[in-house]
């Protein structure tokens, strides 16, 4: 099996988004850039702004307040947090959102929309490869 890597524009919305210096909100938040470690953990979380292929359009606060959480909360909490006490994520990230005011919101949400691309080049998609051979780990259909 191998895997098909999206390369459109890899290495420029990498440098734009994941090796970006942190942001800074209008209200003092800092943002760091998307990692990704930063996607890992919204994996971890079942986070659907870890994909690009996320609906914005169709995203709850919750969703957002853990992205922003995860992106600007000390990242030993947030490590701590997802990998040590994970029942207090939606607790923690309720907390951060309360600095961030709806006119805040969409100017971060607009941000978002524009590193979809930087999200979409760090996923990848395992194609099957015709002239590996089987693996035992695949099942095999019943005849």
């Amino acid at each position: 099996m191998s895997i098909q890597i999206h390369t459109a524009t890899r290495e420029e919305s990498n440098n734009r988004a994941m090796l970006a210096p942190e942001s800074k909100t209008r209200s003092g938040i800092v943002l760091r850039a998307i990692s990704l470690g930063s996607l890992e953990i919204l994996r971890q979380l079942a986070n659907p702004l870890s994909t690009a292929e996320a609906d914005l359009s169709a995203v709850d606060t919750r969703v957002l307040a853990e992205f922003l959480w995860v992106h600007g909360a000390p990242i030993e909490e947030v490590l701590d947090t997802v990998y040590n006490t994970p029942t207090q994520v939606a607790r923690k990230a309720a907390a951060f959102a309360l600095q961030i005011s709806p006119a805040e919101l969409r100017s971060i949400t607009g941000a978002l929309a524009a590193d979809r691309a930087a999200i979409r080049s760090a996923s990848a998609e395992p194609l099957p490869d015709a002239d590996a051979p089987a693996s035992p780990n695949v099942p095999t259909p019943r005849s």
